[in-house]
């Protein structure tokens, strides 16, 4: 009987030692993997408005890759950990907001370039131009439209309002050019109705 409970005890000891040593490699594993997804982390999204399209998506690609794994893991984590690898994903995500307004801003500039011209410089309009800039924007928006994306779209509206806002930090507009600018502000969203109905 002794010796009977001596074996049990013995295999006992074996088989907490066992999971103990299993929890602790386990928790090893996941700290490699961790610490390994944080320098990831940390050198993917530093100087993140410099990438290049392709290698943003790329890094977008990767990203999903080792969360799908880490996601597998996570009832091996602790709290701490969770805690750390949700902050992780959201400093990510973070990172993909401000290269995609990046992205935008860099496109808007150029969208502003090809549909306003010389007024392209918004600090340039004035009272005395600024029906000129309208009438610029529209004489564009005419000659490219056969061609637009419905993202096109979107960035010729974007456009316009900056335009717009600049229209409405200017005093003193004559009433003829206020009139004037309303009737090229209608023909642009009659123009992008048109389109849509058109289904492009």
């Amino acid at each position: 009987m002794r010796k009977l409970t001596l074996w049990l005890s013995m295999l006992f000891f074996v088989i907490l030692t066992s999971a103990c040593s299993t929890t602790k490699e386990a928790e090893r594993e996941t700290e490699d993997v961790l610490s390994d997804f944080r320098t990831w982390i940390g050198n993917t999204t530093s100087n993140v408005a410099d990438r290049t399209e392709e290698d943003w998506q790329r890094a977008k690609a990767d990203f999903r890759t080792r969360t799908d794994e880490l996601d597998q893991m996570q009832s091996n984590f602790s709290t701490e950990v969770k805690e750390e690898y949700q902050q992780l994903k959201q400093e990510f995500n973070d990172a993909d907001i401000r290269y995609m307004q990046s992205r935008q801003q860099s496109n808007l500039t150029e969208w502003q370039s090809t549909l306003l011209g010389n007024y392209a410089n918004m600090s340039t309009i004035n009272n005395t131009n600024v029906r000129e800039a309208y009438i610029t924007f529209m004489d564009n928006v005419r000659q490219n439209k056969g061609t637009w994306s419905n993202e096109d779209w979107e960035m010729a509206k974007m456009v316009l309002e900056s335009l717009n806002k600049r229209k409405g930090e200017i005093s003193d507009i004559p009433t003829d050019t206020e009139v004037k600018i309303k009737a090229l502000q209608l023909e642009f969203t009659t123009l992008e109705t048109a389109d849509d109905v058109d289904g492009n």
